[in-house]
């Protein structure tokens, strides 16, 4: 018997072996850290907000890419110039490296484009976007693409939890950056909404008697969302959540709101609450977009932790503004100041002497997305909101 048990066992590690090895050798580049095109295959929904030759708009990108990177889809834009659609436009990866970042492109219309820095999440669902070419100097547009799920099944229960949400904007207050904490239950709706804003015209305040709900939600992870904002005032969003559920983005392109322009990115509390700073350790790439002493401006930083938090003169950002043109400063620090367990925390970014920006953060239960918001009372001027990716 004893002799029995053993060939069993042996049989079996060498059966586990040997599916080990058919599996390793099945896995795609996606496991493997080397990102190529082919990888971003599939169906996207991109939110974007910034500043063009139209003002202040809200954009939504439907698109679809192929094994080359190249594809096509509907532009949805919700501006001070107005809204419009457009069909067939082209997005393009027009460059990949093998951890992810590279360089995008998105036709808007007949002689209009923009050309995007990009970052890729390491499972490959998410990539954030930034304009900062010179080649367009009125142009200041930030975002975030999401992928549809392929295999569908998102369901509403999938969305349970603890979010935050950062959302830059302009509304009857005007210019604003607002952090917006909220609980959804497995219908998708949240009664404890706490929000921070830090607006031009309503200076810095907050609220805690608003509701946001998912109002309907597809099964690739599309739908919409709600956030009331008081007595008659709300916001309604098409949102696009990540095949891992722990992401959405959020975009405002109904003419129904004509002065309100918000967008921005909600990312889930970690539902394993062990989140330390050592899980951030390594290179991130953060796109930028708001207002500053410079005007608006749009910006990418790079930057590498260490394992506590702190990317110590290494931040490299490379800025593209209205009111100093486009400048590259080297040698500035990134620092988590505080992470909670749940991801939520804050941070730091240096920006020269005398010169900072403090940020409410929530780091991804996958440790891979970051959100920032900068709702800083001790910063009247400063509204500025992004999203990191680790690469």
């Amino acid at each position: 018997m004893k002799n029995s048990r053993q060939t069993t066992r042996t049989g079996f590690l060498i059966a586990l072996s040997l599916g080990m090895v058919i599996a390793m050798c099945s896995l795609g580049s996606a496991t493997t850290g080397n990102i190529v095109k082919s990888d971003l295959a599939g169906k996207w929904l991109i939110a974007l907000h910034g500043t063009t030759g139209c003002g202040f708009s809200d954009m939504e990108a439907d698109v679809t890419i192929d094994s080359s990177g190249a594809g096509t889809g509907t532009l949805k834009t919700h501006g001070q110039c107005g809204d419009s659609t457009l069909t067939g436009q082209a997005f393009n990866i027009t460059s990949v490296s093998a951890n992810g970042s590279g360089k995008a492109g998105l036709s808007c219309g007949s002689g209009c484009g923009w050309d995007f820095t990009i970052q890729v999440s390491p499972d490959r669902s998410k990539f954030n976007l930034v304009e900062v070419a010179s080649a367009n100097p009125g142009n200041f547009v930030e975002g975030l693409a999401v992928r549809k799920s392929p295999s569908g099944h998102v369901g509403l229960a999938d969305l349970t939890g603890s979010w935050q949400a950062t959302i830059y904007g302009m509304t009857g207050c005007g210019i604003g950056t607002t952090v917006v904490s909220f609980t959804l239950n497995g219908s998708g709706v949240a009664s404890n909404v706490n929000e921070t804003f830090h607006t031009t015209g309503c200076g810095d305040g907050s609220a805690n008697t608003n509701s946001f709900s998912i109002l309907s939600l597809n099964a690739d992870g599309s739908g919409t969302a709600g956030l009331s904002c008081g007595s008659g005032c709300g916001w309604k969003f098409n949102i696009q959540v990540s095949p891992d559920r722990s992401t959405f983005n959020l975009v405002d392109v109904y003419s129904a709101n004509p002065g309100n322009f918000q967008a921005g990115v909600a990312v889930n509390n970690s539902t394993v609450p062990n989140i330390v700073k050592a899980n951030l350790a390594g290179k991130w790439q953060l796109v930028e977009y708001g207002q500053g002493g410079c005007g608006l401006a749009s910006s990418v930083v790079t930057f590498t932790l260490n394992a506590a938090g702190v990317a110590a003169g290494n931040a490299t950002e490379t800025s593209h503004s209205a009111g100093c043109g486009d400048t590259t400063s080297i040698g500035n620090t990134f620092t988590i100041q505080t992470l909670n367990a749940n991801g939520s925390g804050t941070a730091g970014l240096t920006c020269g002497t005398g010169c900072g920006f403090t940020y409410n953060i929530q780091v991804s239960p996958d440790r891979s997305v970051i959100n920032l918001v900068d709702v800083s009372s001790a910063n009247p001027g400063n509204f500025q909101v992004g999203t990191a990716i680790h690469e």
